[in-house]
C-alpha cells in the first residue's frame, strides 16, 4: 500500500491524502479539463488510469502527455469508451463498448489496478473525463452507484481518484449526489485574468478562487 499524500507539480494546491477522491466542476474548455488531466501527472513511481468517454484515446494521450503524464505501457492505462483505431499510442488502451457499459468500465478498471499491483506500481492516479458524458447515457442513479464503488476502490488501494464533471450539463441535484461520494470539490471558473479554482472538502487547501494555468504545453 502506498505510503504519503500526492503532491502536484505546476499547480497551486496543496498535497492531497492518499485514498482520495475529487469531483471537479467547470466547463471543460475553461480549464477544468486542464486541471483534471494535471492532477493525474504524477511521480515516476506511479501508475495513472484514465477513463475516457468523449475522445479517442490517441488524441487523449496526446493531451496526457501535454499535462505531464508519461505514456508507459507498464504505468499508463486508457480505458477507451469511444472507440476507434489508435495504433500509435504508448499507453495500454482498453476498450469497452460505450458510455453506457458501466459495468466493463469497472471490470476494467479492476483489471489495470491488479496488473500494476503485481508490477509493483507505488500509487495509481485515476481520472474519468468525464461524468457528464455518463449521464448522457445512462440515469442519475446508476452514474452515481458507479462512482460510489470506483470512489471506494481507490480508495482501498490508496490511489486518487478525479472525476470532470460539466455543472451546465446538470442540475444541482446531480452534482450535489455526485459530490458526496468523494472527499472534496474543486470548482473551476474563468477569471478576469484567466483559468481560476476554488477548493471545498479537502484539508489544508486556500479556501479562496486562486488562479492557475490552463493550457497544455
Amino acid at each position: 500500500m502506498r505510503e504519503g499524500a500526492y503532491g502536484f507539480e505546476g499547480l497551486p494546491l496543496a498535497d492531497v491524502e492518499a485514498g482520495s477522491s475529487v469531483l471537479i466542476a467547470g466547463p471543460p474548455h475553461g480549464g477544468a479539463r486542464t486541471l483534471a488531466l494535471r492532477m493525474l501527472a504524477g511521480a515516476a513511481e506511479e501508475g495513472t488510469v484514465v477513463v475516457t468517454t468523449n475522445r479517442r484515446a490517441g488524441r487523449l494521450a496526446g493531451d496526457c502527455e501535454r499535462a505531464g503524464i508519461a505514456m508507459d505501457a507498464e504505468r499508463t492505462a486508457i480505458i477507451d469508451c469511444v472507440g476507434g483505431e489508435d495504433a500509435d499510442v504508448s499507453a495500454r488502451v482498453l476498450p469497452v463498448s460505450g458510455p453506457s457499459d458501466l459495468t466493463g468500465i469497472g471490470m476494467r478498471f479492476s483489471d489495470v489496478h491488479r496488473s500494476f499491483e503485481r508490477a509493483g506500481v507505488d500509487g495509481v492516479r485515476t481520472g474519468v473525463c468525464s461524468l457528464s458524458t455518463l449521464l448522457s447515457f445512462g440515469e442519475l442513479q446508476s452514474v452515481s452507484r458507479f462512482v460510489h464503488t470506483l470512489v471506494g476502490r481507490v480508495d482501498s488501494v490508496d490511489g486518487l481518484g478525479v472525476f470532470l464533471v460539466d455543472p451546465a450539463m446538470h442540475d444541482e441535484r446531480a452534482l450535489s449526489t455526485l459530490s458526496q461520494f468523494c472527499s472534496g470539490r474543486i470548482d473551476v471558473r474563468e477569471g478576469e485574468d484567466g483559468a481560476e479554482f476554488r477548493v471545498r472538502g479537502l484539508s489544508g487547501q486556500s479556501r479562496e478562487w486562486v488562479g492557475f494555468d490552463a493550457t497544455l504545453e
